[in-house]
């Protein structure tokens, strides 16, 4: 449906009129044209979703029925339509648009005949491309996603210390490891966590946890039968999942002679019950902690111990990400957080880590810290669009923030420096 003539467009037109007198006012399609000859004069970078891929695009002509964009990454495809979305003074707009002919990264289009979708926002944005910015994620929930009320109240009553310690903006390494230690000498005196390393052979292990990241729970090793059967639980399992595939590729015989060789070796070893929880770094899993008890032990390990130390390993993980998404963004080069552009509620940045792309969509609530002039504004939002895009050919991702609190003063900063990059832009 074709939307109106907003007065800030009327105002980008009349001010368009005085540099392009070729156009003539009047119709949808000289209104779109100067939407096109503004991106081109302000060489601005905007996206072009093609088959369900983001990408970054500029205008490198534009002619008397047809845009050509320049479009970084291309890959032509089966499709002979795209879609384009743009910001121009504080409206952005939406359009689908039919692909007229492709020449390497450079596609045209045919110009659109009507405003499809408009949407005004209530404060303006302003590009930049001086701003950078570092930040680390806000406590909701250690699981991420919504916050669940429950979880978190039975979780910090277990792991009352270990609670405080994760919901600090930096968390203590090294205390942290205290107090996993402490909690793990209450259940055996037997345990071990260990920090994978290139060429480390965990095989079973790491197969079992890329499928899911659950605690391994072994009851009783003298069994076969817990090796292999659905344990039915959210929270812990066996190699259940393993078997089955194993039988598929092979047959049940040979996948249960895989596992009695386990068995056997774990016998050997002295082992009489043991629960393994992986240690995770953006929900990628780097090592494991294993608690046992061995045939010299008086005491074996139950569900309740597999789903206390899957809890507490959940937890410990969240922290360890936490202390490395500040590490990565206060150790290294400003520009893998570049801010894109800025309003008084929000702003968009852009990243190039694609696990931090993907952690951030489940812990999206963030505190920004942001160096201008002399001062640095402390801001936290949330985040809510996520868009996989390209920068000079590399994966880049971009995601925007509306922001909910502010250290006092310094939205008066980000006022006054809005302001006077506005300087140069059209008045609402």
């Amino acid at each position: 449906m074709a939307v109106g003539r907003t007065d800030s467009m009327q105002e980008l037109i009349t001010m368009l009129e005085s540099i392009y007198g070729e156009t003539i006012i009047g119709s949808d399609i000289n209104l779109i044209k100067h939407l096109f000859y503004y991106l081109k004069f302000e060489n601005t970078e905007f996206l072009f979703e093609y088959e369900d891929e983001y990408m970054t695009v500029i205008v490198s002509n534009v002619l008397q029925d047809f845009v050509e964009l320049n479009v970084l990454g291309f890959e032509e495809g089966m499709t002979r339509r795209a879609k384009i979305k743009f910001e121009v003074v504080n409206v952005l707009y939406v359009f689908e648009v039919i692909i007229e002919e492709v020449r390497g990264s450079y596609v045209t289009i045919k110009i659109p005949a009507e405003l499809q979708a408009a949407e005004m926002r209530k404060y303006r944005r302003v590009p930049v491309d001086d701003l950078f910015m570092d930040f680390i994620i806000l406590f909701k929930s250690f699981r991420g996603g919504s916050y669940v009320s429950g979880d978190n109240i039975h979780a910090e009553q277990l792991f009352t210390n270990l609670f405080r310690e994760i919901k600090n903006d930096t968390p203590d390494l090294k205390l942290m490891n205290l107090i996993i230690t402490d909690y793990l000498v209450k259940i055996s005196k037997d345990f071990e966590i260990i920090i994978y390393h290139p060429g480390d052979e965990y095989d079973l292990l790491r197969e079992s946890f890329e499928k899911d990241t659950r605690a391994i729970f072994m009851a009783d090793c003298a069994d076969i039968e817990n090796y292999i059967k659905d344990l039915h639980s959210n929270l812990y399992k066996s190699y259940h999942d393993i078997f089955t595939e194993k039988t598929k590729e092979s047959n049940e015989f040979k996948a249960q002679k895989f596992f009695e060789k386990v068995q056997k070796n774990e016998i050997r070893n002295f082992l009489v019950s043991y629960v393994i929880a992986p240690i995770t770094l953006f929900d990628k899993v780097i090592g494991h902690v294993k608690v046992f008890t061995t045939a010299m032990d008086k005491h074996v390990l139950g569900t309740y111990h597999a789903e206390y130390i899957n809890e507490m390993m959940e937890i410990a993980s969240y922290g360890l990400t936490k202390i490395a998404i500040r590490g990565n963004n206060f150790n290294t080069l400003y520009t893998n957080t570049r801010i894109i552009d800025i309003s008084i509620s929000g702003l968009l940045f852009e990243i190039t880590d694609e696990n931090l792309f993907n952690y951030l969509k489940k812990h999206n609530a963030i505190k920004m810290y942001i160096p201008m002039g002399n001062h640095t504004l402390t801001l936290s939002g949330e985040i809510i669009r996520f868009v996989a895009t390209q920068r000079d050919f590399e994966p880049a991702f971009r995601l925007g923030v509306n922001f909910f609190s502010s250290n006092p003063g310094d939205m008066r900063v980000l006022e006054t420096y809005i302001h006077e990059k506005r300087g140069n832009v059209l008045s609402e």
